[in-house]
Order: structure tokens, then C-alpha cells, then sequence
């Protein structure tokens, strides 16, 4: 399908000033004079979240799902037959409101902008869909206000950085975003569009965790089992006090996180003096144990992967066998993310 086909008229944008590392907030208005269906067809490369008056409709998933988005780097020796983009659809009646409304994007990073394979700069494009009576739409273009996001530094598959107190929350119908600059268009992707069909990933569930211990600067958790996901944090550091999150897959024999197992993965966050309840919004983590600095508490882990059926059963009087089975299943489900399996178990 082309573009037209979900999105009208409208455009790619992005910030004046993108850059393949940079993060973006995308606000657009629309209007409902009495909405009965709502729908939104978006796309913000490489992830993105999105909020309708405020409230993000995709939590806790890494949307759009993994492709070979457009013509990059030829694989050496071989011959790519073509490009393709899924596109996320959202039933957003429930979220909208009689008058005016606004969505807000957050977006960047993931697969698209990987610095070992730049597909390209971050963008967005979006059309809403109001039925009121009447057919409206309502597509991003050079109307719409491109402000800072609040992740600062960020390097999939690692981590992310966010800076609250350089940062406004700007989600939300009451924001005054007219200091913003308006966004630019960008250029269109060459590729084929397709309706997402394949499971994305979502909150499978939440752990609960058990301060075991004094880490090498913090305070060390045990979310009881090896996972995929993140922390869910409540920071009350002050403006400009640092929160840092550290992930590791084992301990070492004196308590403390194993540096093997740390892969380099952190989540940091700069506080304004506000209690906040934050996550990790663009990455996910491989781990069991976290060491926890600064100002927060750790509420639970989310475990965030692809949300499908488990289609085997297993069972026998082995208990080792058992264990090798419920293993087994884990694993898979716990490498399965934006679409696609991946090779480390």
C-alpha cells in the first residue's frame, strides 16, 4: 500500500535541528464537535509514544515493529527485493474530547536509528480520523510545534538519560507550546506501507522486588528471576540531583552486580525537585538485579515483551525436565521484541 492509503495529506516531520541521536516532542491540534469514532494511523521513527490530552495510549510498547524501513546499506552480496513499514492503528475515541484536542508524539532512536545501520533521521507522521456526523481529518504538516524531548542522551540497546530538570511536561491540552518551533517537512520514505498484523510487545507482567544488599555505590534489588523489561521509579531527587539505575544478570560471590553480566546497560534520570513515577520509555533491559543511586525507590519491574500465545504444554515426573521446559519457553518469549526473535538466550 502507499502512504496515501493511511495518511492522506499529510507529511513527514521532524525538528529544524534533527539529528540521528536526538529525541523529539511532535504537538498537533484537532477538533470534535461530537466525536462517535476516532481513529490514528501514526508512524514516529525509530519508536515513539503518543498522547491524546495528555494521556499515552501506547505505554509499554516499542511501536512501530522492526523492518527493513527503507533503502540503507546494501547487505554485502546480496540482493534485497524490497522495503516495508508497518503501521500502528489506534481506536482513540474513548481519549478525545467535544472541542479542541491535542496529540503529542515522543519519538526517536530504536532499530531506524542504530548507529551501526542509520535508516535515517527521526520523523513522524500521523492522520486522524473523526467521524462526528461528518468525515474529518487531521494530518501532521508544517503546522505542527516540534519541542525538546526530555530523553537527553540514549544508545539502543543500552540505555537512556532523561533531564527533568531541563525538561517541561508538554503531553498535555494545557501546555503553551507557542515559544516552539514549528516542525519541517521531511522526506517521504520509499517503501511499502502494511497494516501491522504481528503481536507488538506490551506489559506481561509485573514483579515485585526485594532490596537484598549494598552495591558499589547504591542499593542492590532482586526482581527474582532473569527477565526482560524495566523499573518503574518514584524519584524525588531535587533539581538537578541524579537518579542512576544499573542492570546485571548475576551477582558476584561478594553481593555485589557482576560486571560480565552488565552489558553496559543504565537507565539515569536528573531530578527537578518533583516526586515523579518514571520508566524507561525507548530501550528495555536483560536482568535479574539492579543497583538503585540517588534519591528513588524502585516499585516493581514491568516484564515487556511480545504478547503471544504460549501454544505447547509440557509436563512430566523429571523435575529437571520441567525446568528445562518452563526454561525454554521463557527464553524465547523473553527474546521476542519489536516483531521479531533475536539470538541471545
Amino acid at each position: 500500500m502507499t502512504q496515501a492509503h493511511f495518511f492522506g495529506d499529510a507529511k513527514w516531520v521532524g525538528a529544524p535541528d534533527r539529528t540521528a541521536a536526538g529525541f523529539s516532542v511532535l504537538r498537533g491540534r484537532f477538533y470534535a464537535d461530537a466525536p462517535q469514532k476516532v481513529n490514528l494511523d501514526i508512524l514516529g521513527l525509530g519508536f515513539f509514544k503518543c498522547y491524546i490530552n495528555g494521556i499515552c495510549i501506547n505505554p509499554d510498547t516499542f511501536l512501530p515493529l522492526s523492518s527493513e524501513y527503507e533503502a540503507s546499506c546494501e547487505p554485502k552480496g546480496q540482493t534485497l527485493s524490497g522495503h516495508r513499514i508497518y503501521v500502528p492503528k489506534f481506536d482513540i475515541t474513548a481519549y478525545v474530547k467535544k472541542g479542541e484536542n491535542v496529540i503529542a508524539v515522543e519519538y526517536g532512536g530504536g532499530w531506524y536509528t542504530c548507529p551501526w545501520r542509520v535508516f535515517g533521521l527521526p520523523k513522524v507522521i500521523y492522520r486522524i480520523t473523526v467521524e462526528d456526523g461528518q468525515k474529518k481529518y487531521f494530518v501532521s504538516d508544517e503546522t505542527c510545534r516540534i519541542g525538546k524531548s526530555r530523553v537527553e542522551r540514549y544508545e539502543f540497546v543500552k540505555g537512556e538519560h532523561h533531564n527533568y530538570a531541563e525538561w517541561d511536561a508538554c503531553f498535555g491540552k494545557d501546555f503553551d507550546d507557542s515559544a516552539w518551533k514549528n516542525a519541517v517537512a521531511t522526506e517521504p520514505l520509499d517503501t511499502e506501507y502494511c497494516v501491522t498484523e504481528c503481536q507488538a510487545d506490551a506489559l506481561i507482567e509485573q514483579l515485585e522486588l526485594c532490596k537484598i544488599g549494598t552495591g558499589v555505590k547504591g542499593t542492590i534489588y532482586d526482581c527474582g528471576q532473569n527477565t526482560v523489561g524495566y523499573p518503574l521509579l518514584e524519584i524525588s531527587a531535587r533539581k538537578g540531583e541524579r537518579v542512576e539505575v544499573f542492570f546485571s544478570e548475576e551477582l558476584t560471590s561478594d553481593g555485589k552486580l557482576d560486571p560480565t553480566h552488565v552489558h553496559g546497560q543504565s537507565f539515569t534520570a536528573v531530578g527537578d525537585g518533583t516526586v515523579r513515577i518514571i520508566q524507561p520509555e525507548f530501550t528495555w533491559f536483560g536482568f535479574r538485579y539492579m543497583e538503585v543511586v540517588g534519591e528513588a525507590t524502585p516499585k516493581c519491574v514491568k516484564v515487556v515483551h511480545a504478547d503471544v500465545d504460549i501454544s505447547s504444554t509440557f509436563e512430566c515426573d523429571n523435575e529437571t525436565l520441567n525446568w528445562t521446559y518452563k526454561t525454554f519457553v521463557h527464553t524465547m518469549l523473553c527474546n521476542m521484541h519489536t516483531g521479531h526473535p533475536s539470538d541471545c538466550p
